[in-house]
């Protein structure tokens, strides 16, 4: 059986382990640095190091793409570019490297693609381990001040985040209950169409309402005996928490 192999794209920003660490740890097979342009880029010495471990590394290939890692549209092509480079691997995307606008596009690029973000946080730790605020600004001077493009979140629609709601108060449900709810609430997707048969509602439900979350991997379902039961995934609690609810006069 083959096995994917384990890609991970980090920015080159001004870090050392929080790109070397997760590398580690997550066994990637190829790992892919983003560096800032070079007639624009001040390379510090331990970035020289990180490269020359990696390289040194015999177990993992070592790529390297430039693009603005200030601009997140070069970051965003970067990221994408890169991951559908590797479609048939597992990629993973460490989105706390670079700069804010770096992780702002590593986050874009996953939410189009079938990459996985993931963070590492700092540590400020003493020698003894207990935890110690950093005693100087972690960046001194400014520079250029721009304004950015505002992004718009898709959100499911009210009969979906009503749905959403359901499954999250009764814990699961039927089809059959599904459409139940849907005809208490009077949810449009029920009311503006003309079938009345159980076939035909059943299929209402399935292309309005079970496809779409399916497919956004906001439900699952699982078989319950005889029956299929539908239940909130983990995308759909955020769903909940991030968009607002719906109200019906």
């Amino acid at each position: 059986m083959d096995v994917a192999d384990r890609v991970q794209i980090a920015p080159l920003g001004y870090e050392y382990n929080r790109i070397l660490e997760p590398i580690y740890e997550y066994n990637a097979d190829t790992v892919v640095l983003l560096r800032h342009k070079a007639n624009q880029d001040y390379e510090a010495s331990f970035q020289r190091d990180l490269v020359q471990t990696l390289r040194e590394n015999d177990r993992i290939e070592l790529k390297e793409r430039e693009c603005d890692l200030f601009d997140i549209n070069s970051a965003v092509t970067a990221f994408v570019d890169v991951i559908e480079g590797h479609q048939k691997e597992d990629v993973l995307v460490n989105l706390s490297t670079g700069s804010k606008l770096t992780a702002i596009g590593g986050m874009m690029a996953c939410q189009s693609t079938s990459a996985t973000p993931f963070y590492v946080a700092p540590s400020f730790e003493d020698k003894d381990g207990s935890r110690k605020a950093p005693s100087d600004p972690l960046v001194d001077s400014v520079g250029e001040m721009f304004d950015l493009p505002v992004f718009r979140l898709s959100s499911p629609s009210p009969d979906q985040l009503t749905i959403l709601g359901y499954l999250r108060e009764q814990n699961g449900a039927t089809k059959k209950e599904l459409i139940q709810h849907a005809r208490d609430e009077e949810l449009k997707f029920i009311t503006d169409t003309s079938s009345k048969t159980e076939e035909g509602l059943y299929r209402l439900l399935e292309t309005h309402i079970i496809k779409p979350l399916r497919e956004q991997s906001y439900i699952y379902i699982e078989k319950d005996g005889r029956k299929k039961r539908v239940y909130l995934d983990d995308h759909g609690r955020d769903a909940l928490r991030i968009f607002p609810s719906p109200t019906f006069e």
